[in-house]
Parts: structure tokens; sequence; C-alpha cells
């Protein structure tokens, strides 16, 4: 392969550098300006475009191109907070199209913590021994060891033309209905004042096919979070913002939920929590699509 040669002074190119987008002719799509070649700029105004692996520009640092602020409302330093300029645009978690993905790792944190105390003393309040209540404690996290098959399955199967955003609606929605079909076939008011449970309250195997049914929707939604997440951190530039991100929400919401769920409980009863479980996975359907 011949290798280029360059008419400037290679002395010359040990100045320093500034890495600027080359200059558009008409307003571009973000993607189009991220896709343009990398471009130094030296002090003394020459322009060097770099392609890929050029002599001339061996030892200097370049970096990603960076993408001008949108016409926005909103003042500079928070447009540039929620959307860095160095960061590509699929790895901009508050953009529309990528919210989806911290708001899937709120939601498993928030459900999480709210659900924690409910499995931990509603099964007692029915009436199961302790056996029972750790049985139905494992039934929850039960679907949790089948996480690579989800995955192996999403990667395979693409369901309604898409790998992860089908089965993420599909994951939210059985856990909805689940816990859904608890609340309309069964009285999940607090016991009596002699601790005597409703007449219609739920049995246990009721109650433990319906948290199966809301861990199998829980977990298989948090395997596609997790696989976009993967999929999205080899757009990086910065290794690891996106997964420290998404954990952060995560055990953010698990922070707040669970003083909230035993307060909840307690003052309303569990029919409170339930439908709380219930309702906040059909919250983030809009965000997938």
């Amino acid at each position: 392969m011949s290798e280029r040669k360059s008419s400037k002074d290679p002395e010359s190119l040990s100045q320093s550098h500034e890495v600027i987008p080359s200059s558009p002719t008409s307003k571009k799509e973000s993607f189009q300006v991220e896709m343009e070649p990398l471009t130094a700029k030296r002090k003394d105004g020459d322009i060097l475009h770099a392609t890929g692996v050029d002599a001339d520009l061996d030892g200097l640092m370049l970096y990603p191109i960076l993408v001008e602020q949108e016409d926005s409302w909103m003042p500079s330093d928070l447009y540039n907070w929620m959307y860095p300029p160095n960061v590509p645009r699929e790895c901009q978690l508050m953009r529309k199209e990528n919210l989806a993905v911290p708001a899937c790792y709120l939601l498993v944190g928030i459900l999480q913590g709210l659900s924690g105390p409910l499995i931990n003393v509603y099964p007692l309040e029915l009436g199961a021994t302790e056996a029972q209540q750790l049985t139905i404690s494992s039934i929850r996290s039960l679907p949790a060891s089948f996480k690579l098959v989800f995955g192996f399955i999403s990667d395979n199967v693409p369901l309604c033309g898409y790998r992860r955003k089908s089965y993420m609606f599909l994951g939210w929605t059985l856990a909805s209905c689940s816990l859904l079909i608890l609340i309309f076939f069964s009285d999940l008011s607090p016991n009596a004042a002699d601790g005597t449970p409703p007449a219609n309250a739920p049995s246990m195997p009721f109650l433990s096919v319906s948290l199966l049914g809301f861990g199998t929707g829980f977990w298989l939604a948090d395997v596609m979070g997790d696989s976009i997440v993967a999929e999205k951190a080899k757009l990086e530039i910065e290794k690891g913002h996106i997964q420290s991100s998404c954990y952060a929400a995560r055990f953010f919401g698990l922070m707040i939920a669970a003083p909230c769920s035993t307060y909840i409980y307690s003052t309303m009863g569990p029919q409170s929590v339930i439908s709380l479980l219930a309702i906040l996975p059909l919250v983030i359907l809009p965000t997938l699509y």
C-alpha cells in the first residue's frame, strides 16, 4: 500500500490542534454530522482531514465530531447537560428516542422497592405458613434464572420486526396484566380487626401464579433493557457512562419506593400497593415506540 506524502513540514504537525466538524454547506441531520470524517485544524488555519490511519497525523489526539446544538427553548447549559455535545446521539439518554432506557431502569427499581414489603408481609396476613411465604418469594424471583434464555430468544427471534422493543412491551404488559387479574378476581382489602382475611381473599396458589406472571414479565423487560444498554455502550466514547447512569436510576427508584411501599401498605392496605405495581408498567409503554 502506498503511503500518502504530505506537503506540510512534519515538525509543524506537532503544534497544537483542535478538532472541529467540517463546515456543512447545508443543514444536516445529527446522524449525518456524526458520520463525517474527523477533522484536525491547526492554529495557523490549515485544515487536515483524517479518514483513517494517517502518517502525517501520527501522535495527534482526534476526537469525535461534536454535534451542534439544535434550536431549543432551553438555556445552553441545561441543553448541553441533557444532551452532551461530545456524546453520540444514540447514547444521549434524555433524547425522546432513548428515553425508554433510563425509564425502564427507574421502573425496575421502583417495582422492586414496592413489591418487597408486600411479598414479605401479605402472604402471612392471609394465613400462609413461613414455608409458603418463602416459596412465594422464591417464585417471584424464579424467572430471573432464565434471563439468558430471554436474551437468546430476543437475539434470534424478532417480534413484530424488533428484537428488543417488542419483547420489552410484552414483558411490561404481562407484568401488569398478571396483577390486574389478581385485583379483579379477588378481594385485596385489609384483614378485619380480629385478623380474619376477607371471604374472597386470594388463595396461595392464585397469589403464587399471579406473582409468577408478574416476575416473568418483569425480568423479561429487565433483560431487554440490559441488552439495549450493551448495544449502545459500543458507541460510547467514554465507556461506562450509560451503564452507570442507568443503574443510578435503578437504585434511586429502589431507594425511594421501598420506604414508600411500607407506608402505603400500613395505611391503605395491600390493594393500593398491588394497584401501583399493576399501573406503573403501563405508564412506560408509550415511551417504547
